[in-house]
């Protein structure tokens, strides 16, 4: 699959533009980039190769790419070839070996990213309840409603070959090419107060509920296969942080204590937490920037755990027995000057801007934030590093 996407002959980062959203390739240690320059109106997709350490292609737009606020809102084609990204804050272009096909727009009276999915070779699903095509040249405004529910958050289960996500106060699950509604759970003996978390694969669910003191926070997991409630499991200190999704329903999950000194990493298999890691005296430590990355990541066989710790280090760990691996000093690079003020002097002025992490292929750890993308060995040594260029650089 090496020739899934080409290598141009001298891509370059454009100046000022900030990463909004990534994406994995779903076979090579390739992360794709959505970024935007605000100020100038444009943008561009980049793709790496993490391996290699090297900058594969830069397609760019002369518009707003990627949205912040939203995950998912860039994806590739399961092939391997086709990417699409959101564009113009509501619209969807679709890349085809780092050329620009077309572009489509579910909703263009929206001020934020239209949510879609692959659901075959060739058509998108959108949270709009549109099942569309994008061909060569289009720039696709009328749409087909075929009477799905209105999804807030959506992910694809292959396994079911319906949408799952988010319907209202509860979870859905449809069947776009067969048009029917699966199952339809309004969960409305669940406290209204609550986050959702979809595994990326769409056949788990996971919906946090906020205690109020001194009761614990909780989780209820669904499969999203058939809506099925699975358990119900609170993390191991009293206060809920974050969680990640991994292979086959495992789950990562990151608490606090009381005086949010202590810091609990769980990691759940088959509904019941196996392994505790206490990580006092230091804390998880990352700027949640970039939406599909955080400071917790799972190694892409599920057999490991890197964490993001205070001080800009990357610690390795056996998610089995939740012994510490590897540690090593892993430091973002400065801001450069030209950037907008509010990105240069907006984040975390007390310690710097850590950025955040990903597991990518077996080998290579990805540090980035807006601003930079590095490369890392898994046993610590520095592959690459891209920042972003400016005016004044």
């Amino acid at each position: 699959m090496n020739d899934a996407w080409p290598i141009q002959p001298s891509p370059k980062w454009p100046s000022n533009c900030l990463i909004e959203n990534v994406a994995v390739h779903p076979g090579q240690p390739w992360l794709a980039v959505a970024c935007t320059d605000a100020e100038n109106q444009g943008g561009a997709v980049l793709v790496f190769d993490a391996q290699a350490g090297s900058l594969r292609s830069s397609t760019g737009f002369d518009d707003h790419v990627g949205w912040s606020e939203q995950p998912g809102l860039l994806r590739w084609h399961p092939d391997g070839r086709r990417l699409a990204t959101n564009v113009g804050t509501n619209g969807i272009a679709l890349l085809d070996r780092a050329r620009i096909v077309g572009d489509a727009w579910p909703d263009e009276t929206r001020d934020s990213g239209v949510r879609y999915v692959w659901v075959d070779e060739t058509r998108m699903f959108s949270d709009t309840g549109a099942l569309f095509e994008i061909r060569e040249g289009d720039s696709r405004f009328d749409f087909e409603d075929i009477g799905s529910p209105r999804f807030a958050q959506l992910e694809w289960n292959a396994a079911t070959g319906a949408v799952v996500g988010t319907v209202g106060h509860g979870i859905a699950a449809f069947d776009p090419l067969g048009r029917k509604l699966l199952y339809h759970h309004t969960l409305e003996d669940l406290p209204s107060s609550h986050e959702v978390h979809w595994s990326g694969d769409g056949r788990w669910c996971a919906r946090v509920h906020w205690g109020q003191s001194p009761a614990r926070d909780e989780i209820v997991i669904f499969d999203g296969d058939d809506g099925r409630r699975v358990c119900t499991l609170a993390p191991s200190l009293p206060h809920f942080d974050e969680l990640r999704w991994g292979r086959e329903g495992a789950l990562l999950l990151r608490s606090h204590g009381l005086d949010r000194k202590t810091t609990h990493l769980d990691i759940v298999r088959n509904g019941r937490i196996e392994v505790t890691i206490d990580l006092a005296p230091r804390l998880i430590q990352a700027s949640h920037a970039v939406p599909e990355a955080s400071g917790i990541a799972w190694s892409p066989d599920g057999h490991g755990v890197a964490l993001l710790l205070d001080g800009q280090e990357i610690r390795l760990f056996d998610a089995s027995s939740g012994l510490a691996l590897s540690t090593f000093s892993a430091p973002a690079p400065a801001i450069p000057d030209g950037l907008p003020d509010y990105y240069r002097h907006g984040h975390r002025p007390d310690y710097g801007f850590p950025g955040d992490l990903i597991w990518l292929g077996m080998q290579r750890l990805v540090r980035l934030a807006p601003h930079f993308v590095d490369f890392w060995s898994i046993d610590g040594q520095k592959i690459a590093q891209f920042v972003v260029p400016t005016e004044l650089g």
